[in-house]
């Protein structure tokens, strides 16, 4: 919920009174009373980028897959081959003609904004943003203790 109202720059309870669809750039899914999120891993050599015919999918200098949902036609290339199924083809309103049409949406880390919604919206601090490098030099750390414990 915070993603998307995030997006919107409206809060939940403005959105629903104005009619408009809540739209997360994440997923929830939930298999054996577990539940996992499924968001953009934001590739290295980003294989949706590579398959965007119109290029509109770039990775900036920071490593940030993005997609320019103004000027994607909505065609689902990138979703079909991204690797872990993280990009949704969804219909939206365009706000100057009121047309509908095809884009695709997926998480961009909140660029432009100081914090990503979801890490600041979750009660339980359960998230944070790493590297690469820090979440594998995390994991060696962990490993090493449980191997020490046993």
């Amino acid at each position: 919920m915070k993603c998307a109202t995030s997006h919107l720059g409206m809060s939940a309870k403005e959105a629903r009174a104005a009619g408009i669809e809540l739209v997360a750039r994440n997923k929830v899914l939930k298999q054996d009373g577990k539940k996992a999120v499924l968001q953009c891993m934001h590739c290295e050599d980003a294989p949706c980028a590579r398959a965007c015919p119109l290029g509109v999918i770039q990775v900036d200098d920071g490593g940030i897959v993005r997609v320019n949902e103004e000027d994607c036609t909505g065609c689902g290339t990138c979703a079909m081959v991204c690797p872990v199924g993280a990009i949704d083809i969804r219909e939206v309103e365009d706000p100057v003609s009121g047309l509908k049409r095809l884009t695709a949406i997926k998480c961009d880390l909140c660029f432009g904004k100081e914090t990503q919604a979801c890490i600041a919206g979750c009660k339980f601090n359960a998230l944070s943003l790493v590297s690469w490098k820090e979440f594998t030099a995390g994991r060696q750390s962990a490993s090493h203790v449980c191997q020490a414990t046993r």
